[in-house]
């Protein structure tokens, strides 16, 4: 009777622990990796706001969804990230908008001089209508979704021993640029002669006058050290890029609802992140700058530099498919 019931009793167990470990799997599904690429220092400021959006999202969705992500490169140069993105072959990248220029020409207009007449300017465009009308468009034609949108910091001149207050002031100097068309064709309009050199050259390329100055946000012209032989910092924004995190919209559609929502969220939530960075690391360097002997030339009137580049949308239009479009952001109301 004994050996009967234990019989009956055995398989009955042996059923209910596979049923548990079965629905135990189930219950414990694999998290959702998602793969992020830039080209930016792991240690930089615009990396922490990548972190943050890691951070964020596999909070929100308890570890459900996870973000790696991999700066400085490891993945590929921008354009290679970028396209890696589209393709599909990359999850998310965070970069230049004007990577994607190639589908949507007008991304090119953001880096084009005097553009944007500050932050605030800055944040009510690129929040705005008028940004939100090229994303839907690179959604569309390229298959990307943007999910945030980040201020990289205002470009500035630094010079080695002039002080340059107006355009006037910058006629026949060499600055370095990089080897981006509208870059030099910036500096060509400001009266400079836009210089293009290696990167790695510039310290050198400054300290022996092979350049008389060259351009750069604070940020890294305090991570090079640039202010030890250059002395002048014209604090005239000449530029103000827009940065973007895509995500591949076949990957994002493969999300839960409530994933897409998180993601979205965080986007959104990174970008403020980085914003109060800059501007801190912005005070920041400008103090270091001055105790290391940087004198912060400030001009009381920025209309001889808006006077300098109002020709240039005639001259350079065609670079972001239609002239008005940079007259539109100009005036832009906020």
């Amino acid at each position: 009777m004994r050996g009967w019931r234990l019989r009956r009793v055995v398989p009955l167990v042996c059923s209910l622990i596979t049923l548990l470990v079965t629905s135990t799997a189930f219950s414990q599904e694999k998290p959702v990796i998602l793969r992020l690429g830039n080209v930016v220092p792991a240690t930089s400021t615009k990396n922490l706001a990548n972190l943050k959006f890691s951070e964020l999202v596999q909070g929100r969705t308890k570890n459900q969804v996870q973000v790696h992500v991999f700066a400085g490169s490891q993945l590929g140069n921008e354009m290679d990230l970028a396209q890696g993105a589209q393709m599909g072959t990359l999850d998310l990248f965070w970069g230049d908008a004007a990577a994607y220029a190639s589908f949507v020409k007008e991304f090119n207009v953001f880096n084009a001089p005097l553009v944007f007449k500050d932050e605030r300017h800055w944040g009510a465009v690129v929040h705005g209508p008028i940004f939100d009308n090229l994303a839907d468009q690179l959604l569309k034609k390229a298959g990307v979704r943007i999910l945030g949108r980040y201020w990289m910091g205002e470009r500035y001149v630094l010079t080695r021993n002039k002080s340059v207050s107006s355009p006037d002031d910058m006629k026949g100097l060499k600055i370095r640029v990089p080897d981006i068309p509208m870059y030099t064709a910036s500096f060509r309009a400001l009266g400079a002669i836009p210089t293009p050199i290696n990167y790695a050259e510039v310290y050198l390329s400054l300290q022996q006058g092979v350049v008389d100055g060259m351009e750069n946000p604070v940020g890294l012209i305090a991570s090079m050290k640039f202010y030890e032989v250059a002395k002048y910092l014209t604090l005239v924004p000449w530029n103000n890029a827009v940065n973007v995190l895509v995500i591949n919209e076949s990957a994002f559609g493969k999300l839960k609802p409530e994933h897409q929502k998180v993601l979205q969220d965080a986007g959104r939530e990174s970008s403020k992140y980085l914003e109060e960075l800059m501007t801190k690391e912005t005070d920041e360097c400008l103090k270091l700058f001055e105790s290391k002997g940087v004198t912060l030339v400030r001009p009381k009137d920025i209309s001889p530099w808006l006077a300098a580049v109002k020709d240039f949308p005639k001259k350079y239009g065609d670079m972001w498919a239609r002239q008005d479009l940079y007259y539109e952001i100009q005036n832009y109301k906020y």
